[in-house]
């Protein structure tokens, strides 16, 4: 899942301060099965993975809150052939995040963050599943970015 994924860093950029960031379970208004899983266990391992902040457990003790809430899945038609059949969609995952810096009591950053994975109309439940798993992965790359490239 995360092998192709190119690792980024900004070490370096970050105030002296900023050191740990929290990331509390996300909340969770779309209806698609183990999203919430997917999104939550990715986010937490960017971050490990990237190692520019130590993830804590304990908001009380984080110099950043990461929150987030998973607010849906949609589809969009992309791709239809000349007999009217759909042969893309785009499956579209949408976040709205916040990421509040503790000593100020302030967010960061906040905002959608949104994405999409490309699904064959013909595509099966794996199809399904490799396009949230595409969709994800760019989403948790754009708050990795937000969060430790905001200074």
């Amino acid at each position: 899942f995360w092998g192709g994924c190119v690792k980024y860093s900004f070490k370096g950029s970050l105030p002296s301060t900023i050191e740990t960031i929290a990331i509390p379970l996300f909340q969770d208004r779309s209806r698609e099965i183990g999203l919430l899983d997917k999104v939550y266990q990715a986010t937490v391992n960017a971050f490990l993975s990237d190692n520019t902040l130590r993830v804590v457990e304990d908001p009380e003790n984080a110099d950043l809150v990461l929150q987030g809430t998973i607010q849906g899945v949609s589809e969009q038609r992309t791709a239809v052939n000349q007999q009217i059949t759909v042969e893309e969609y785009r499956l579209q995952v949408t976040l709205n995040m916040e990421c509040i810096r503790t000593d100020l009591d302030k967010p960061l950053w906040k905002g959608a963050v949104s994405d999409y994975g490309s699904l064959p109309g013909t595509g099966d439940l794996a199809a399904r599943e490799a396009a949230l798993d595409e969709a994800v992965e760019k989403i948790v790359q754009e708050i990795i970015t937000r969060t430790v490239a905001a200074w």
